[in-house]
């Protein structure tokens, strides 16, 4: 056999394989084998009742005979398990418990024995549009109902883990970013900061030109600067705001939240610019140590060269050079001064060479232990 024979019968095997998969689809209401296709029910002599199951049960779902549909259903799942015909009646329950009210049930007893079985199923999107639809329920508080009739308790947060399968069945399907938008969203609104920031950074991180990015980063960038609570405080996350908020700017120029991007920057810049100008201040009236205060003067301004803070910052500069010493305060005069850190070239270490003796070491040649010297 030449090669060109391998290829065309290895391409022939491949489509064969394609064409020949089972794939029950329904057209006019009836559901059928589609054509071209072999079907995996097993022995084919089931075929027909399979069909008809399927069929009844559609005809009852469509009547609103929700108990009837269930009951072919259930019969017909337990007959196929882990067939294409299961995951059919999956589904179609999921949607009848869903109608009805029962979320859970949909969830539990439907939805996810799907994801153990049929990840290959062709349908699988159906399934994820479903998981997304039963979250939105549980986030916009609908009421579940035991056995389809008896109110039970609302549970909003119940949609994360939702939201959360959507993300891990199908991370590059059409849901899966809105589904973190959505959790981002549900979480600020339940004042839970922390996994909105996560579901936030995965946006970005992930789904970086998905339509909700310029979104994540406007609130991500306010959430990162309301976690610093002022300028006496930590500026690690007020930096990681305005960088947010440049991001924004750099790739979304055009998306109405990036206009207020300048401002922003500014503002937060100039905080913490101030947090180093307040150490400046510190280390010179309080702790006497100029060096320290230059450092953080010099420090301010190069943060933000153009703010109200840098301008105090020239001025202590300017001070610290007029006078080597800070101005003395009421506790000094009682106290005294506060003692001014040596500079490191001050106190220089000795540098000890190998004449050991002259410091009071006398080095002792090392000799190889004896016979008798062990005993």
């Amino acid at each position: 056999m030449n090669l060109n024979h391998k290829i065309f019968s290895f391409v022939a095997c491949v489509l064969f394989a394609v064409t020949a998969s089972a794939e029950f689809v329904r057209v006019d209401g009836q559901w059928k084998i589609k054509a071209g296709t072999t079907c995996d029910v097993n022995p084919e002599s089931v075929i027909p009742r399979v069909l008809a199951r399927l069929n009844a049960a559609s005809q009852a779902t469509d009547a609103k005979k929700f108990s009837t549909a269930l009951g072919i259903l259930d019969k017909l799942a337990d007959s196929q398990i882990g067939k294409e015909a299961e995951a059919i009646a999956l589904l179609q329950r999921a949607r009848i418990h869903i109608e009805r009210g029962q979320l859970e049930v949909a969830e539990k007893e439907d939805l996810d024995e799907f994801f153990k079985r049929h990840a290959n199923y062709r349908g699988f999107g159906e399934a994820m549009e479903l998981t997304f639809d039963l979250a939105n329920r549980f986030a916009a508080g609908e009421r579940p109902y035991l056995g389809g009739w008896f109110p039970w308790f609302k549970d909003s947060l119940h949609a994360l883990a939702l939201y959360e399968k959507v993300v891990k069945y199908a991370p590059n399907g059409p849901l899966a970013d809105e589904s973190l938008i959505r959790m981002a969203r549900l979480n600020h609104a339940s004042d839970r900061k922390p996994e909105a920031i996560d579901d936030l950074t995965r946006i970005i991180s992930d789904y970086p030109n998905s339509k909700y990015a310029a979104e994540a980063l406007e609130t991500l960038a306010h959430l990162r600067s309301e976690e610093s609570l002022g300028a006496d405080w930590d500026q690690a996350t007020a930096m990681e705001s305005a960088d947010h908020w440049r991001t924004l700017a750099d790739q979304f120029p055009n998306d109405p939240r990036a206009k207020q991007a300048p401002e922003q920057i500014k503002m937060l810049r100039d905080r913490a610019a101030r947090a180093r100008l307040n150490l400046g201040k510190f280390y010179w009236y309080s702790r006497n140590n100029p060096v320290a205060a230059k450092l953080m003067a010099n420090s301010c301004r190069s943060i933000s060269p153009e703010s109200e803070a840098a301008k105090e910052a020239e001025k202590l500069l300017a001070e610290i050079e007029a006078n080597p010493n800070p101005p003395t305060t009421i506790a000094d005069k009682l106290l005294g001064a506060y003692p001014r850190p040596s500079n490191a070239s001050e106190a220089k270490p000795t540098v000890l060479n190998d004449d050991l003796d002259s410091l009071g070491f006398r080095q002792e040649p090392i000799h190889p232990a004896t016979e008798p010297e062990r005993h």
